[in-house]
C-alpha cells in the first residue's frame, strides 16, 4: 500500500453538527479523504461495505444500527476496514464492549482534533489506540 496515499474514511455520527465539525477538521487535513458520511448505522455499513474505506470512524450510540453492531458486522465479515469508536463513555465496560466487538481504536468525543488524528493515523497503520484518559483500563483487563 502507499503510504503517502491518503487514509481514506467513513464517519458515522447522528449529531449533525459534531459530524460536520470533524469532517470540516479531517476534510483540511491532506493525510485524509472522506469517502462517505453517515447519520445512521445501516447507512454506515453501506458506505463501509461499498467503499471499503481504511478506517470507519464510528459513535456507539446511532440510530437504527450501534457503532458497536456495525464493528462486529464489519469484524464478521472481513471486510479489511479498520474500525474506530467515537463515544462519550468513559467507562471500562463499554471499552471492553467496543475492542470485543473489533474496534482498533476508542477515542472520545471530548478529545482534541489532535488526538482524533492521531488515532486514525495509529489505527490506520495496523496499530491500535485508546484515549489517553482510558488507556490504563487496558492495564487491568483480564
Amino acid at each position: 500500500m502507499n503510504d503517502t496515499a491518503p487514509i481514506t474514511l467513513v464517519i458515522a455520527e447522528d449529531h449533525p453538527l459534531f459530524r460536520k465539525g470533524l469532517t470540516d477538521a479531517l476534510s483540511g487535513d491532506s493525510a485524509f479523504r472522506i469517502v462517505g458520511e453517515a447519520a445512521d448505522g445501516e447507512l454506515a455499513l453501506d458506505l463501509v461495505r461499498r467503499h471499503r474505506p481504511r478506517v470507519a470512524l464510528l459513535d456507539v450510540d446511532m440510530p437504527r444500527l450501534s457503532g458497536l453492531s456495525v464493528a462486529e458486522t464489519v469484524r464478521r465479515e472481513e471486510l479489511g476496514v479498520a474500525v474506530v469508536m467515537l463515544t462519550m463513555y468513559k467507562d471500562a465496560a463499554m471499552l471492553h464492549r467496543a475492542l470485543d466487538a473489533g474496534a482498533r481504536g476508542y477515542v472520545l468525543k471530548d478529545s482534541g482534533v489532535d488526538d482524533i488524528v492521531a488515532c486514525l493515523h495509529m489505527v490506520a497503520s495496523g496499530g491500535g489506540y485508546i484515549s489517553p484518559p482510558l488507556s490504563s483500563e487496558m492495564l487491568v483487563r483480564q
